[in-house]
């Protein structure tokens, strides 16, 4: 079926090479093969296919051209502990082969286009962005309405409606960081935004995970990959800082209060948010334990 489509394939590989210094005329080939080669039974029959096609090719050529897909991003997300750096990764990789719907030639079109602007949209941002987000759309069921889902994970991560100051009342949740890796062994933690946990692997320097963190108990967990990083802007102390967050016997005391936690012995780390949040790790256990607080 590829084989049908090497002249339009050979024509943007020398398209590639001609703009763009560092060509990988090799990984190109390889990306037309493998989503490429996925997205295409899609197209097949279908007025216009080729069209569509051949727009995916030409914003793959950009991908590599630019950077934003690598040799790296041939290793499947989800295996090992691969996780997509970007939205461009995660769109034209894995998201539109599996889940362009079907439809008129030009809105599928449109939809690549609207996929690519909403991920280069994000490039020039932090890198702990990219990869938060890219996370939390992967399980998307479709790629309907990209801007409203983007949106929504944003202000999820991003926005405190209302400050809190851990003063209580308090609801306790479980997460089993076993769902995503079954060695995982929660070590040293940060907000990397104000639901945004980064969870360190206790004896794998390499290894960190991220939870995106809703109210009302809900949870998404971030593939494994690289460290999130620590908000650039910490907040003012003169602002009504967080009570202090002490690990006791069985629970946790936050500022005078006690806390008991369920099946918890002994506390190894922690880590509070102005968004009501606090997260703890014990040091025999592959839970997390998540306090609330509005």
């Amino acid at each position: 079926m590829i084989d049908g489509l090497e002249p339009l394939i050979a024509h943007y590989d020398q398209e590639g090479a001609r703009r763009f210094s560092r060509w990988d005329g090799a990984l190109f080939r390889a990306l037309v093969e493998g989503p490429g080669g996925a997205l295409l039974p899609r197209l097949v029959d279908q007025p216009g296919g080729e069209a569509v096609f051949e727009a995916f090719v030409r914003l793959l050529v950009e991908a590599i051209g630019c950077g934003y897909v690598g040799p790296e991003s041939m290793v499947p997300a989800g295996s090992g502990r691969r996780a997509r750096k970007n939205l461009i990764e995660l769109f034209f990789l894995d998201l539109i082969p599996a889940r362009l719907a079907g439809g008129s030639a030009e809105s599928q079109v449109a939809v690549l286009a609207r996929a690519w602007n909403l991920g280069e949209g994000l490039i020039g941002e932090p890198s702990w962005m990219n990869r938060a987000v890219a996370g939390a759309m992967a399980s998307i069921d479709s790629l309907a309405d990209l801007d409203r889902k983007l949106v929504r994970v944003l202000e999820a991560a991003l926005v405190v409606r209302a400050p809190s100051t851990l003063a209580g009342p308090f609801t306790t949740r479980t997460l089993d960081t076993k769902e995503f890796d079954n060695a995982f062994l929660p070590g040293r933690m940060h907000f990397s935004a104000p639901a945004l946990l980064c969870v360190h692997d206790r004896k794998r320097a390499d290894v960190q995970a991220g939870i995106l963190l809703a109210p009302r108990g809900s949870a998404t967990l971030l593939p494994p990959g690289p460290c999130l990083g620590t908000p650039e802007k910490p907040e003012k102390k003169d602002e009504g800082g967080l009570p202090t967050i002490t690990l006791v016997q069985g629970g946790l005391r936050i500022g005078d209060a006690r806390l008991p936690l369920p099946m918890f012995k002994r506390g190894h780390a922690s880590a509070a948010s102005r968004a009501g949040l606090i997260a703890v790790s014990a040091l025999d256990s592959q839970r997390l334990w998540i306090v609330e607080s509005p």
